[in-house]
């Protein structure tokens, strides 16, 4: 395992694709991904064309993406569509993103967990 990773938090769009690849082409290999920095798509993209294009292989990477608040009944429908998203066929490390759960609403939904009355929407079924 890399000791050395890049976090992946909220950059989007292009800028997220050229920061992979360039990271990958100066020897980065351990990516820190989650559901909530909303560009598991775009990051994917990026691995993707960097297998492509043979810049690395995936056995090469090491991988690891979060499991949201809101997921922590959902883990398996979760975890799959990360992967999708991804593009990849395995995680080399899954996380709890934080170990308290909010309101389900549906995977991929990593929106504000503050209820109406601006108080943390805790699940407290799950235990």
């Amino acid at each position: 395992m890399p000791i050395i990773g890049l976090g992946v938090r909220r950059i989007q769009g292009q800028e997220i694709k050229d920061l992979i690849i360039n990271s990958i082409k100066i020897g980065y290999h351990h990516f820190d991904c989650a559901a909530d920095y909303k560009n598991e798509t775009e990051v994917g993209e990026a691995f993707k064309e960097a297998f492509d294009t043979g810049f690395v292989k995936r056995e090469d990477l090491f991988i690891t993406t979060k499991l949201w608040n809101s997921d922590h009944g959902h883990v398996v429908e979760a975890c799959k569509d990360s992967l999708k998203k991804l593009q990849l066929d395995y995680l080399d490390l899954y996380l709890v993103h934080f170990p308290v759960a909010t309101r389900h609403m549906e995977v991929s939904t990593t929106d504000n967990a503050l209820g109406e009355d601006g108080v943390l929407d805790m699940d407290t079924t799950i235990s």
